[in-house]
């Protein structure tokens, strides 16, 4: 059985990681780093886009209610407009028409009232999802620049 010795340099020699290994975990570890800090970044940008919605989404809701408020306290004051007609009739004839009318101006006033209510919410909808379709717009370009699509 021969035994070889190794002088001193081939033990070196030998126990050097070659330059080509060394240049693939530099790069390794470079695109780890990158693919951390995007997706880091997708994540920032994800919190940014869903307090940017919830925000409008908070500004919306109060908007509405106080249209719903205001919708309904005209209501009301028509209402009492409406009985106030009705305990000033002297004949019991005159209440028909009057409920008539009554019943045909708020029948106007609820098609009306629907239709800023559907309006708003029309507006709402989008006001809310503008921030979510420009951060996924905005991630989504990301992507397509850091795969190079």
């Amino acid at each position: 059985m021969a035994v070889t010795r190794k002088t001193a340099k081939e033990a070196q020699m030998s126990a050097e990681i070659p330059q080509d290994a060394t240049a693939f975990a530099r790069k390794s570890v470079d695109q780890a780093q990158a693919a951390f800090d995007n997706a880091t970044d997708f994540a920032h940008g994800g919190v940014q886009v869903f307090d940017a919605a919830a925000g409008a989404l908070k500004a919306n809701v109060a908007e509405f209610q106080l249209k719903a408020m205001e919708i309904a306290q005209a209501n009301t004051n028509a209402m009492f407009a409406h009985v106030r007609k009705l305990l000033s009739v002297s004949q019991p004839a005159d209440i028909l028409p009057l409920n008539q009318a009554f019943a045909a101006d708020q029948l106007n006033a609820f098609m009306r009232q629907g239709a800023e209510l559907n309006q708003l919410t029309t507006k709402f909808a989008a006001e809310t999802a503008k921030p979510m379709q420009e951060g996924f717009m905005k991630s989504f370009e990301g992507v397509r620049k850091t795969f190079g699509a």
